[in-house]
């Protein structure tokens, strides 16, 4: 019986493959972005996350496209306004990055007009094909993501949450049982309202897959509203001690005979519902931080990332770096997502590539050539992403399975191409000029984060 580790790696990698299968088969030039859309819904935690994220995905690349017309309409003579306005973009990125709603649409929005202005060329025609290229991939990564993991041991939103609230729920019980020994921690309860929040959050996310999450929605809610209750009765034990002691029975017995698949049945008595809420409110905690907070919070990464790009250009003008447009594609790419983690990624991002970059290489020259099938080259992205996920399953190796795909399909996409390519300068090239972007970004983020980077007391 395989684990859910392995069912997880084998749809990951039925669905880049088939993706990457499909858009070579309708002839789309840019096959690996299909594949890396893919990949990026594969790494969320349910079903309806990575809808949310393709539905993102969509609306970056559309405000991306529309951005990218607006410069190479307006600034196409001008190289000064040109790079303003497309650093003020970035800057706005990053600003809005830590959004929940909008951040990844903004970035995304970056990415896609970083690529679209680069690879275009300042050539109307190229830039329109690569437009409607970039929508093309997008969708049909989604459908082939949405059709794999709805077919392929499929996995609902419900299931996930059924399973986090079973959690939550032996958690709360566990809670209640150390008030009454009087050795209830902070931690505790600061762990059941991050569940709480997390519950809430996928209440709010597309579960059309998930018809009796949907159907119970509203008592879901009532739900973890009650699970809120409780938390902050026991957050201020003191000042109601008297009043939980007394429900106390009625809660845990409600606890443990719940049924998680019907939620109607109440946790709380009405008239400990009536006395609490003017005290806690419906909705989920989080953190609405007014413009000064907003600033105050995000203005060091806006600076790190514009300082780290236009760093880039002027490395790439005044030196000047061969290979026209890829090393300013990588560097705005790479100035609009890295600022957002920690310094420390760099480091791991740094290696990651020189390791991964040369495995693929080696692939990309001693293997890929002898192929002259199709199922052949199916076959060595099914293998390779496959072992991605299988050997980077834990949490904190995210970042290398991220990178690792990312790289596989970059350096190895002349094979990917209608007419294939075996060139090995142009992913050499690539490599080279991502460590050189790297090494600037490790510069500004030691700089702009010196007690993270180098260890220092705050």
């Amino acid at each position: 019986m395989l684990n859910a580790s392995t069912k997880e790696a084998i749809k990951a990698a039925l669905a880049v493959t088939l993706a990457l299968y499909l858009a070579m088969w309708f002839q789309l030039e840019k096959s690996y972005w299909a594949a890396t859309t893919v990949a990026v819904m594969a790494l969320n935690e349910t079903f309806a996350h990575s809808l949310q994220k393709g539905r993102n995905r969509v609306f970056g690349a559309i405000f991306g496209i529309g951005y990218a017309l607006f410069l190479l309409s307006v600034f196409p003579q001008d190289r000064f306004l040109f790079i303003a306005f497309y650093t003020l973009f970035l800057g706005l990125s990053l600003f809005m990055s830590s959004n929940e709603k909008l951040g990844y649409i903004f970035v995304q929005g970056f990415t896609v007009c970083t690529v679209i202005c680069c690879m275009g060329g300042f050539n109307s025609d190229y830039t329109f094909y690569y437009m409607v290229l970039r929508i093309q991939e997008t969708a049909l990564g989604i459908m082939v993501f949405t059709l794999v993991y709805k077919l392929v041991w499929p996995i609902t939103t419900q299931t996930v949450f059924i399973q986090q609230y079973i959690k939550l729920r032996d958690t709360l019980s566990l809670a209640l049982e150390k008030f009454e020994d009087g050795t209830l921690s902070s931690d505790d309860i600061k762990h059941i309202r991050q569940s709480e929040n997390k519950l809430h959050q996928f209440l709010l996310l597309p579960n059309k897959d998930s018809y009796e999450l949907l159907f119970y929605k509203k008592k879901w809610l009532e739900r973890l509203y009650e699970i809120k209750i409780i938390a902050y009765l026991l957050e201020n034990s003191k000042a109601n001690s008297d009043e939980l002691m007394k429900y106390l029975p009625y809660i845990k017995h409600n606890l443990s005979v719940f049924c998680t698949t019907k939620p109607p049945q109440p946790l709380l008595p009405l008239s400990l519902l009536e006395s609490t809420k003017h005290c806690v409110t419906h909705h989920p905690r989080s953190y609405h931080r007014t413009l000064k907070q907003h600033i105050q919070d995000d203005s060091l990464k806006v600076a790190q990332g514009v300082s780290m790009f236009i760093a880039s250009i002027l490395f790439w003008i005044y030196l000047p770096i061969p290979g026209g447009f890829i090393f300013p594609m990588l560097a705005g790419i790479l100035a609009a997502n890295l600022p957002q983690l920690p310094p420390s990624v760099i480091k791991d991002a740094f290696w990651g590539t020189i390791g991964f970059g040369c495995f693929y290489l080696m692939q990309f020259v001693f293997i890929l050539p002898s192929f002259t099938e199709i199922w052949q080259l199916a076959s060595f992205y099914l293998i390779n992403v496959f072992a991605i996920w299988m050997l980077f399953k834990s949490p904190r190796m995210v970042i290398f399975r991220v990178l690792a795909v990312n790289l596989l399909l970059t350096f190895t996409s002349g094979a990917l191409n209608l007419t294939p390519s075996y060139n090995i300068s142009i992913p050499l090239m690539m490599m080279v000029y991502l460590l050189l972007v790297l090494m600037i970004a490790k510069l500004f983020a030691s700089l702009f984060n010196p007690r993270v980077s180098y260890g220092l007391p705050h």
